[in-house]
Protein backbone atom coordinates (compact mmCIF):
# COMPACT_ATOMS: atom_id res chain seq x y z
CA UNK A 1 0.00 0.00 0.00
CA UNK A 2 0.78 3.70 -1.00
CA UNK A 3 0.22 6.67 1.53
CA UNK A 4 0.57 10.02 1.14
CA UNK A 5 -0.03 13.01 3.44
CA UNK A 6 -1.54 15.87 2.53
CA UNK A 7 -1.76 19.02 4.70
CA UNK A 8 -5.10 21.48 4.21
CA UNK A 9 -4.51 25.19 5.04
CA UNK A 10 -8.11 26.88 5.28
CA UNK A 11 -7.32 30.27 3.85
CA UNK A 12 -11.58 31.03 4.51
CA UNK A 13 -14.06 29.46 6.52
CA UNK A 14 -15.33 26.03 5.21
CA UNK A 15 -18.35 24.64 5.32
CA UNK A 16 -19.31 20.40 5.53
CA UNK A 17 -22.71 19.77 6.80
CA UNK A 18 -23.36 17.12 9.37
CA UNK A 19 -26.90 16.20 7.55
CA UNK A 20 -28.99 17.46 5.03
CA UNK A 21 -31.75 18.46 7.20
CA UNK A 22 -33.39 21.74 6.10
CA UNK A 23 -35.40 21.95 9.65
CA UNK A 24 -33.49 22.97 12.67
CA UNK A 25 -30.20 24.90 13.06
CA UNK A 26 -27.65 23.58 10.81
CA UNK A 27 -25.03 21.76 12.65
CA UNK A 28 -21.34 21.44 10.63
CA UNK A 29 -18.59 18.82 10.49
CA UNK A 30 -15.39 19.55 12.77
CA UNK A 31 -13.17 18.06 10.47
CA UNK A 32 -12.36 18.29 6.77
CA UNK A 33 -14.20 14.75 4.89
CA UNK A 34 -12.61 12.86 2.40
CA UNK A 35 -15.48 12.62 0.26
CA UNK A 36 -14.56 16.89 -0.45
CA UNK A 37 -10.88 15.86 -0.91
CA UNK A 38 -12.15 13.29 -3.66
CA UNK A 39 -14.35 15.86 -4.65
CA UNK A 40 -11.37 18.03 -5.53
CA UNK A 41 -9.74 16.02 -7.57
CA UNK A 42 -12.40 14.47 -9.33
CA UNK A 43 -13.26 17.60 -10.49
CA UNK A 44 -9.84 18.35 -11.75
CA UNK A 45 -9.06 15.01 -13.45
CA UNK A 46 -12.39 13.30 -14.34
CA UNK A 47 -12.92 14.55 -17.83
CA UNK A 48 -9.41 13.67 -19.04
CA UNK A 49 -9.14 10.38 -17.42
CA UNK A 50 -9.85 6.62 -19.45
CA UNK A 51 -13.18 5.72 -17.83
CA UNK A 52 -11.13 2.61 -16.34
CA UNK A 53 -8.67 5.04 -14.68
CA UNK A 54 -11.60 7.27 -13.06
CA UNK A 55 -13.01 3.85 -11.83
CA UNK A 56 -10.11 3.38 -10.15
CA UNK A 57 -9.53 6.63 -8.83
CA UNK A 58 -12.95 7.59 -7.17
CA UNK A 59 -15.18 4.28 -7.08
CA UNK A 60 -13.31 1.31 -6.91
CA UNK A 61 -12.59 2.10 -2.74
CA UNK A 62 -8.47 0.88 -4.57
CA UNK A 63 -7.66 4.70 -3.89
CA UNK A 64 -9.25 6.16 -0.42
CA UNK A 65 -9.24 10.00 0.02
CA UNK A 66 -9.30 10.15 3.97
CA UNK A 67 -10.73 12.63 6.44
CA UNK A 68 -8.80 15.48 7.04
CA UNK A 69 -8.15 15.79 11.06
CA UNK A 70 -7.19 18.70 12.83
CA UNK A 71 -3.40 18.77 13.08
CA UNK A 72 -0.48 19.95 15.89
CA UNK A 73 2.69 20.13 13.89
CA UNK A 74 3.09 17.51 11.93
CA UNK A 75 1.06 14.92 13.68
CA UNK A 76 -3.22 14.50 13.35
CA UNK A 77 -4.90 13.82 16.38
CA UNK A 78 -8.34 11.19 16.63
CA UNK A 79 -11.91 11.59 17.27
CA UNK A 80 -12.04 11.61 20.97
CA UNK A 81 -12.76 7.75 21.87
CA UNK A 82 -16.61 7.64 23.32
CA UNK A 83 -15.63 4.90 26.15
CA UNK A 84 -13.53 7.47 27.99
CA UNK A 85 -15.39 8.86 30.58
CA UNK A 86 -14.26 11.14 34.09
CA UNK A 87 -15.40 12.20 36.98
CA UNK A 88 -18.18 14.74 36.31
CA UNK A 89 -17.08 17.67 39.15
CA UNK A 90 -13.40 17.50 38.05
CA UNK A 91 -12.20 18.70 34.76
CA UNK A 92 -10.50 16.11 32.10
CA UNK A 93 -7.01 18.22 31.31
CA UNK A 94 -4.51 19.07 33.53
CA UNK A 95 -2.55 21.82 34.45
CA UNK A 96 -0.48 22.10 30.80
CA UNK A 97 -3.53 22.02 29.17
CA UNK A 98 -3.67 18.15 28.19
CA UNK A 99 -5.65 15.18 29.10
CA UNK A 100 -5.17 14.05 32.65
CA UNK A 101 -4.73 10.19 32.28
CA UNK A 102 -5.75 9.43 35.92
CA UNK A 103 -8.93 11.15 35.46
CA UNK A 104 -9.68 9.69 32.36
CA UNK A 105 -11.56 5.64 32.88
CA UNK A 106 -11.83 4.04 29.48
CA UNK A 107 -15.32 1.98 30.29
CA UNK A 108 -13.98 -1.20 27.90
CA UNK A 109 -12.25 -1.86 31.11
CA UNK A 110 -13.97 -0.62 33.87
CA UNK A 111 -17.66 -0.15 34.82
CA UNK A 112 -18.06 2.57 37.58
CA UNK A 113 -15.38 5.33 39.18
CA UNK A 114 -15.72 4.45 42.68
CA UNK A 115 -16.79 6.44 45.77
CA UNK A 116 -20.02 7.23 44.08
CA UNK A 117 -18.38 9.93 41.17
CA UNK A 118 -20.93 10.19 38.90
CA UNK A 119 -19.08 9.85 35.18
CA UNK A 120 -19.27 12.23 32.25
CA UNK A 121 -18.38 10.97 29.15
CA UNK A 122 -15.90 13.10 26.93
CA UNK A 123 -17.49 14.34 24.30
CA UNK A 124 -16.18 16.22 20.95
CA UNK A 125 -12.76 17.69 20.06
CA UNK A 126 -9.61 14.96 19.37
CA UNK A 127 -7.02 13.85 21.00
CA UNK A 128 -2.97 13.36 20.20
CA UNK A 129 -1.07 10.64 21.07
CA UNK A 130 0.77 12.93 23.75
CA UNK A 131 -2.77 13.70 25.22
CA UNK A 132 -2.69 17.21 24.04
CA UNK A 133 -6.78 17.30 22.95
CA UNK A 134 -7.88 19.83 19.74
CA UNK A 135 -11.08 21.31 19.28
CA UNK A 136 -11.43 22.97 15.79
CA UNK A 137 -12.55 26.32 16.13
CA UNK A 138 -16.43 26.71 14.51
CA UNK A 139 -18.50 29.70 14.22
CA UNK A 140 -22.46 29.91 12.66
CA UNK A 141 -23.35 32.72 10.97
CA UNK A 142 -27.06 33.54 9.94
CA UNK A 143 -27.66 34.19 5.84
CA UNK A 144 -30.84 35.21 3.92
CA UNK A 145 -31.95 35.01 0.46
CA UNK A 146 -32.49 37.92 -1.20
CA UNK A 147 -35.22 38.69 -3.54
CA UNK A 148 -34.40 40.14 -6.90
CA UNK A 149 -37.55 41.30 -7.64
CA UNK A 150 -37.44 43.96 -4.59
CA UNK A 151 -33.93 44.01 -3.62
CA UNK A 152 -34.67 43.08 -0.09
CA UNK A 153 -34.39 39.91 2.04
CA UNK A 154 -37.00 36.44 1.18
CA UNK A 155 -40.07 36.03 3.49
CA UNK A 156 -39.58 32.70 5.35
CA UNK A 157 -35.69 32.48 3.84
CA UNK A 158 -33.41 32.68 6.53
CA UNK A 159 -31.11 29.97 7.35
CA UNK A 160 -27.31 29.51 8.71
CA UNK A 161 -24.22 28.15 8.21
CA UNK A 162 -21.63 26.53 10.62
CA UNK A 163 -18.59 26.72 9.27
CA UNK A 164 -14.81 25.94 10.28
CA UNK A 165 -12.64 29.02 10.88
CA UNK A 166 -9.78 29.72 8.28
CA UNK A 167 -6.20 29.68 9.44
CA UNK A 168 -6.96 26.44 10.77
CA UNK A 169 -4.49 22.94 9.97
CA UNK A 170 -5.97 19.54 9.12
CA UNK A 171 -3.98 16.74 7.81
CA UNK A 172 -5.45 14.23 5.81
CA UNK A 173 -4.21 10.84 3.92
CA UNK A 174 -4.05 8.79 0.84
CA UNK A 175 -3.77 5.10 0.29
CA UNK A 176 -3.92 3.29 -2.31
CA UNK A 177 -3.66 -0.57 -3.14
CA UNK A 178 -0.11 -1.88 -4.50
CA UNK A 179 -2.05 -2.46 -7.86
CA UNK A 180 -3.18 0.88 -8.75
CA UNK A 181 -0.63 2.24 -11.38
CA UNK A 182 1.39 4.38 -9.90
CA UNK A 183 1.15 7.23 -12.52
CA UNK A 184 -2.15 7.28 -11.98
CA UNK A 185 -1.65 7.45 -8.09
CA UNK A 186 1.07 10.67 -8.93
CA UNK A 187 -2.19 12.63 -11.32
CA UNK A 188 -4.55 12.27 -8.39
CA UNK A 189 -1.67 13.75 -5.54
CA UNK A 190 -0.86 16.14 -8.08
CA UNK A 191 -4.45 17.58 -8.52
CA UNK A 192 -4.47 17.95 -4.63
CA UNK A 193 -1.55 20.45 -4.67
CA UNK A 194 -2.28 23.95 -4.67
CA UNK A 195 -5.44 26.05 -4.04
CA UNK A 196 -9.25 24.61 -4.42
CA UNK A 197 -12.53 24.99 -3.28
CA UNK A 198 -13.98 22.76 -0.51
CA UNK A 199 -17.26 22.42 0.83
CA UNK A 200 -20.76 24.46 0.53
CA UNK A 201 -21.02 28.00 -0.82
CA UNK A 202 -18.13 28.01 -2.56
CA UNK A 203 -19.60 30.81 -4.86
CA UNK A 204 -19.97 32.92 -2.13
CA UNK A 205 -17.26 33.79 0.62
CA UNK A 206 -16.57 30.07 1.57
CA UNK A 207 -14.40 27.21 0.66
CA UNK A 208 -11.29 27.87 -0.41
CA UNK A 209 -8.09 26.08 0.96
CA UNK A 210 -4.44 25.04 0.25
CA UNK A 211 -3.06 21.58 -0.37
CA UNK A 212 0.41 20.38 -0.11
CA UNK A 213 1.68 16.88 0.48
CA UNK A 214 3.62 15.98 3.54
CA UNK A 215 4.43 12.69 4.77
CA UNK A 216 2.29 10.95 8.28
CA UNK A 217 2.52 8.38 10.47
CA UNK A 218 0.60 5.80 10.13
CA UNK A 219 -2.03 4.71 13.13
CA UNK A 220 -0.37 1.38 14.63
CA UNK A 221 -2.69 -1.50 15.56
CA UNK A 222 -1.85 -3.63 19.15
CA UNK A 223 -1.83 -6.85 19.67
CA UNK A 224 -3.75 -9.58 17.88
CA UNK A 225 -5.76 -11.11 20.24
CA UNK A 226 -9.32 -12.90 20.73
CA UNK A 227 -10.98 -9.80 22.18
CA UNK A 228 -10.75 -7.11 20.28
CA UNK A 229 -11.21 -2.96 21.24
CA UNK A 230 -12.21 -1.08 17.51
CA UNK A 231 -11.64 2.84 17.74
CA UNK A 232 -13.57 4.00 14.58
CA UNK A 233 -10.85 6.60 13.31
CA UNK A 234 -13.77 7.38 11.07
CA UNK A 235 -17.32 6.91 10.26
CA UNK A 236 -18.21 3.63 9.39
CA UNK A 237 -21.29 2.18 6.75
CA UNK A 238 -22.12 -1.84 6.81
CA UNK A 239 -24.41 -3.63 4.56
CA UNK A 240 -25.91 -7.02 6.35
CA UNK A 241 -26.21 -10.24 4.98
CA UNK A 242 -29.14 -9.14 3.15
CA UNK A 243 -27.57 -6.28 1.65
CA UNK A 244 -29.62 -3.74 3.64
CA UNK A 245 -27.99 -0.77 5.79
CA UNK A 246 -26.95 -1.48 9.27
CA UNK A 247 -25.55 -0.40 12.68
CA UNK A 248 -24.61 -3.87 14.15
CA UNK A 249 -21.07 -3.70 13.85
CA UNK A 250 -20.86 -8.14 13.77
CA UNK A 251 -16.95 -9.43 13.76
CA UNK A 252 -18.19 -11.35 10.50
CA UNK A 253 -18.80 -7.91 8.36
CA UNK A 254 -15.62 -6.73 9.57
CA UNK A 255 -13.71 -9.53 8.15
CA UNK A 256 -12.94 -10.81 11.58
CA UNK A 257 -14.53 -14.08 11.31
CA UNK A 258 -16.66 -15.31 13.73
CA UNK A 259 -17.02 -13.79 17.02
CA UNK A 260 -19.76 -11.41 19.25
CA UNK A 261 -19.87 -7.72 19.90
CA UNK A 262 -19.73 -6.98 23.90
CA UNK A 263 -21.97 -4.06 23.77
CA UNK A 264 -21.30 -3.66 27.85
CA UNK A 265 -18.05 -2.51 26.67
CA UNK A 266 -19.29 -0.92 23.06
CA UNK A 267 -19.97 2.75 23.33
CA UNK A 268 -21.27 4.07 19.55
CA UNK A 269 -23.15 6.80 18.18
CA UNK A 270 -24.99 6.96 14.67
CA UNK A 271 -26.08 9.95 12.07
CA UNK A 272 -28.02 9.61 8.46
CA UNK A 273 -26.70 12.11 5.95
CA UNK A 274 -27.19 12.21 1.93
CA UNK A 275 -23.62 13.80 0.41
CA UNK A 276 -24.14 16.17 -2.19
CA UNK A 277 -22.82 15.52 -5.58
CA UNK A 278 -21.87 19.35 -7.50
CA UNK A 279 -21.30 17.48 -10.74
CA UNK A 280 -24.74 15.67 -10.57
CA UNK A 281 -26.31 18.83 -8.56
CA UNK A 282 -28.18 15.97 -6.45
CA UNK A 283 -28.17 14.42 -3.48
CA UNK A 284 -26.25 10.72 -3.72
CA UNK A 285 -27.54 7.84 -1.84
CA UNK A 286 -28.39 8.18 2.02
CA UNK A 287 -25.64 6.76 4.50
CA UNK A 288 -26.29 5.62 7.77
CA UNK A 289 -23.29 5.49 9.40
CA UNK A 290 -21.63 4.84 13.06
CA UNK A 291 -19.41 7.90 13.81
CA UNK A 292 -16.14 8.64 14.18
CA UNK A 293 -14.49 7.92 17.77
CA UNK A 294 -16.98 5.14 18.63
CA UNK A 295 -15.57 2.35 20.04
CA UNK A 296 -16.56 -1.02 19.79
CA UNK A 297 -15.28 -4.03 21.84
CA UNK A 298 -15.26 -8.23 19.99
CA UNK A 299 -15.19 -11.01 20.91
CA UNK A 300 -13.69 -13.73 18.75
CA UNK A 301 -13.79 -16.87 18.46
CA UNK A 302 -9.75 -17.29 17.00
CA UNK A 303 -7.12 -14.23 17.18
CA UNK A 304 -8.01 -12.46 13.54
CA UNK A 305 -4.97 -12.66 11.02
CA UNK A 306 -2.14 -9.68 10.10
CA UNK A 307 -4.04 -8.80 6.76
CA UNK A 308 -7.51 -8.73 8.92
CA UNK A 309 -6.42 -5.83 11.47
CA UNK A 310 -4.14 -4.15 8.26
CA UNK A 311 -7.62 -4.41 6.24
CA UNK A 312 -9.33 -2.62 9.54
CA UNK A 313 -6.48 0.26 9.29
CA UNK A 314 -7.24 0.69 5.47
CA UNK A 315 -10.89 0.22 5.39
CA UNK A 316 -14.02 -1.68 5.49
CA UNK A 317 -17.32 -1.66 4.64
CA UNK A 318 -18.93 0.88 2.13
CA UNK A 319 -17.39 4.06 0.40
CA UNK A 320 -14.13 3.67 1.73
CA UNK A 321 -13.00 5.73 -1.44
CA UNK A 322 -14.03 9.16 0.53
CA UNK A 323 -12.28 7.50 3.27
CA UNK A 324 -14.98 5.60 5.35
CA UNK A 325 -14.35 2.49 7.65
CA UNK A 326 -10.83 3.70 8.92
CA UNK A 327 -10.62 1.52 11.79
CA UNK A 328 -7.49 0.43 14.70
CA UNK A 329 -7.62 -2.31 16.52
CA UNK A 330 -6.56 -2.45 20.60
CA UNK A 331 -4.90 1.00 20.14
CA UNK A 332 -2.32 1.90 22.80
CA UNK A 333 -4.58 4.65 23.82
CA UNK A 334 -7.18 2.16 24.48
CA UNK A 335 -5.69 -0.75 25.89
CA UNK A 336 -6.09 0.12 29.70
CA UNK A 337 -7.76 1.61 32.71
CA UNK A 338 -6.65 4.79 31.98
CA UNK A 339 -4.95 5.62 28.41
CA UNK A 340 -1.35 6.19 27.90
CA UNK A 341 -0.07 8.94 26.90
CA UNK A 342 3.47 9.54 24.85
CA UNK A 343 5.82 11.85 25.93
CA UNK A 344 4.56 15.41 25.03
CA UNK A 345 5.72 16.60 21.59
CA UNK A 346 7.47 20.18 21.14
CA UNK A 347 5.78 22.63 22.61
CA UNK A 348 5.91 24.56 19.13
CA UNK A 349 3.10 22.17 17.07
CA UNK A 350 1.13 22.31 20.44
CA UNK A 351 0.85 26.18 20.58
CA UNK A 352 0.35 26.10 16.99
CA UNK A 353 -2.92 24.96 17.24
CA UNK A 354 -4.10 26.00 20.19
CA UNK A 355 -3.84 29.68 19.33
CA UNK A 356 -7.08 30.05 17.73
CA UNK A 357 -7.84 32.34 15.06
CA UNK A 358 -10.18 35.70 17.14
CA UNK A 359 -9.84 38.80 16.28
CA UNK A 360 -9.73 39.79 20.17
CA UNK A 361 -5.88 37.81 20.02
CA UNK A 362 -5.23 39.63 16.66
CA UNK A 363 -5.84 42.76 18.10
CA UNK A 364 -3.71 42.08 21.22
CA UNK A 365 -0.95 40.91 19.28
CA UNK A 366 -1.22 44.09 17.55
CA UNK A 367 -0.53 46.71 20.09
CA UNK A 368 1.84 44.73 21.67
CA UNK A 369 5.84 46.63 21.26
CA UNK A 370 3.92 49.73 19.80
CA UNK A 371 2.99 48.53 16.31
CA UNK A 372 -0.89 49.05 17.39
CA UNK A 373 -0.44 52.95 18.20
CA UNK A 374 1.57 53.44 15.14
CA UNK A 375 -0.80 51.76 12.96
CA UNK A 376 -3.54 53.95 14.67
CA UNK A 377 -2.04 57.03 13.90
CA UNK A 378 -1.72 55.88 9.91
CA UNK A 379 -4.88 55.08 10.52
CA UNK A 380 -6.09 58.41 11.51
CA UNK A 381 -4.17 60.00 8.97
CA UNK A 382 -5.61 58.15 6.28
CA UNK A 383 -8.72 58.56 7.31
CA UNK A 384 -8.92 62.18 7.70
CA UNK A 385 -7.59 62.32 4.37
CA UNK A 386 -10.48 60.37 2.91
CA UNK A 387 -13.00 62.62 4.60
CA UNK A 388 -11.51 65.84 3.72
CA UNK A 389 -11.58 64.49 0.06
CA UNK A 390 -14.82 63.42 0.69
CA UNK A 391 -15.97 66.37 1.65
CA UNK A 392 -13.87 68.69 -1.09
CA UNK A 393 -16.12 66.06 -3.88
CA UNK A 394 -19.41 67.14 -2.06
CA UNK A 395 -18.58 71.24 -2.44
CA UNK A 396 -17.83 70.30 -5.59
CA UNK A 397 -20.75 68.49 -6.74
CA UNK A 398 -23.04 70.77 -4.64
CA UNK A 399 -24.85 68.48 -2.46
CA UNK A 400 -25.94 70.61 0.24
CA UNK A 401 -25.13 69.15 4.57
CA UNK A 402 -27.96 66.96 5.51
CA UNK A 403 -28.29 64.93 2.20
CA UNK A 404 -26.98 61.75 1.85
CA UNK A 405 -23.18 61.95 -0.24
CA UNK A 406 -20.54 59.04 -0.28
CA UNK A 407 -20.33 55.90 1.48
CA UNK A 408 -22.51 55.02 4.01
CA UNK A 409 -22.08 53.61 7.46
CA UNK A 410 -22.86 50.03 6.44
CA UNK A 411 -20.30 50.04 2.92
CA UNK A 412 -17.92 51.01 5.33
CA UNK A 413 -18.51 48.57 7.90
CA UNK A 414 -18.31 45.84 5.11
CA UNK A 415 -15.08 46.86 4.04
CA UNK A 416 -14.00 46.51 7.55
CA UNK A 417 -15.22 43.76 8.17
CA UNK A 418 -13.44 42.04 5.11
CA UNK A 419 -10.15 43.38 6.25
CA UNK A 420 -10.49 42.07 9.79
CA UNK A 421 -10.82 38.55 7.83
CA UNK A 422 -6.93 38.74 6.44
CA UNK A 423 -7.83 37.53 2.52
CA UNK A 424 -4.82 37.13 0.92
CA UNK A 425 -6.57 38.51 -1.74
CA UNK A 426 -7.79 41.49 -0.25
CA UNK A 427 -6.52 44.25 -3.20
CA UNK A 428 -8.66 42.30 -5.72
CA UNK A 429 -12.19 41.43 -3.05
CA UNK A 430 -12.20 45.07 -2.36
CA UNK A 431 -11.57 46.43 -5.92
CA UNK A 432 -10.88 44.25 -8.80
CA UNK A 433 -13.82 41.26 -8.56
CA UNK A 434 -16.96 41.50 -10.41
CA UNK A 435 -18.56 41.38 -6.64
CA UNK A 436 -15.83 44.03 -5.47
CA UNK A 437 -16.97 45.41 -2.10
CA UNK A 438 -15.83 48.99 -3.99
CA UNK A 439 -16.56 49.53 -7.41
CA UNK A 440 -16.47 52.77 -9.40
CA UNK A 441 -20.00 52.03 -10.59
CA UNK A 442 -21.53 51.06 -7.22
CA UNK A 443 -23.14 54.37 -5.54
CA UNK A 444 -21.09 56.18 -2.64
CA UNK A 445 -17.70 55.09 -4.22
CA UNK A 446 -18.97 56.44 -7.49
CA UNK A 447 -18.59 59.98 -6.33
CA UNK A 448 -16.05 61.96 -8.32
CA UNK A 449 -12.86 63.41 -5.84
CA UNK A 450 -11.09 66.44 -7.29
CA UNK A 451 -7.34 66.83 -7.66
CA UNK A 452 -6.11 68.23 -4.04
CA UNK A 453 -3.32 70.93 -4.26
CA UNK A 454 -0.61 69.10 -5.55
CA UNK A 455 -2.53 68.33 -8.67
CA UNK A 456 -3.22 65.11 -10.29
CA UNK A 457 -6.23 63.52 -12.29
CA UNK A 458 -10.22 63.46 -11.35
CA UNK A 459 -10.94 60.04 -10.31
CA UNK A 460 -13.83 58.46 -8.46
CA UNK A 461 -13.47 58.05 -4.95
CA UNK A 462 -13.41 54.10 -5.71
CA UNK A 463 -10.48 54.85 -7.89
CA UNK A 464 -8.75 57.00 -5.77
CA UNK A 465 -8.98 54.53 -2.43
CA UNK A 466 -7.74 51.88 -4.47
CA UNK A 467 -4.40 53.72 -5.47
CA UNK A 468 -4.39 54.96 -1.92
CA UNK A 469 -4.83 51.16 -0.22
CA UNK A 470 -2.31 49.81 -3.25
CA UNK A 471 0.67 52.16 -1.38
CA UNK A 472 0.02 50.37 1.83
CA UNK A 473 2.55 48.13 2.79
CA UNK A 474 1.88 44.24 1.93
CA UNK A 475 2.37 42.79 5.82
CA UNK A 476 0.21 45.91 7.21
CA UNK A 477 -2.56 47.02 4.43
CA UNK A 478 -5.34 44.47 6.41
CA UNK A 479 -5.33 45.96 9.84
CA UNK A 480 -4.47 49.47 8.51
CA UNK A 481 -7.84 49.22 6.20
CA UNK A 482 -9.58 47.69 9.04
CA UNK A 483 -8.84 50.10 10.78
CA UNK A 484 -9.66 53.35 8.51
CA UNK A 485 -13.04 51.90 7.66
CA UNK A 486 -13.39 51.97 11.01
CA UNK A 487 -12.49 55.07 11.74
CA UNK A 488 -14.66 57.03 8.87
CA UNK A 489 -17.46 54.66 9.72
CA UNK A 490 -17.40 56.10 13.20
CA UNK A 491 -16.72 60.20 11.24
CA UNK A 492 -19.75 59.26 9.35
CA UNK A 493 -22.28 58.12 12.07
CA UNK A 494 -21.17 61.47 13.74
CA UNK A 495 -21.81 63.92 10.93
CA UNK A 496 -25.21 62.21 10.39
CA UNK A 497 -26.31 62.39 14.09
CA UNK A 498 -25.47 66.29 13.96
CA UNK A 499 -27.55 66.55 10.59
CA UNK A 500 -30.61 65.08 12.61
CA UNK A 501 -30.45 67.16 15.22
CA UNK A 502 -30.50 70.48 13.00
Amino acid sequence: MRTQGIRITLEEDCVFSASTATEGGHEGLDRVPGQALLGAAAARLYAELEPTDAFTLFHSGKVRFGDGLPAAGDEAAGPMPLSWHHPKEEKPEGADGRLDPERIYNFCHVRELGNDRQPAQLRGGYVRADGLRLRPQQEFRLKTAIDPRKGRAKDSQLFGYDALLRGQTFLARVDADDDVDPALMERALAALDGECLLGRSRSAEYGRARLEPVDVPLPQPGEARKRLVLWLLSDLALLDEAGQPTLDPDPALLGLGSGEVDWRATFVRSRRYAPWNAHRRGYDREREVLVAGSVVTVDLDEPPSAEALERLATGVGLYREGGLGRILANPALLDGEHPSFTAPADAGGADEIRRPADPLLDWLEAISGGRGERLDRMAREIAADITERIAAARRFAGVAAGQGFGPSRSQWGQVGQLARRRPADLMERLFQRKDALIRKEKAGWSEVIPPGAEGGEWLTLAEWLEQRFGRLDDEERADLVARVAHTVREETEKDTDQEAVQ
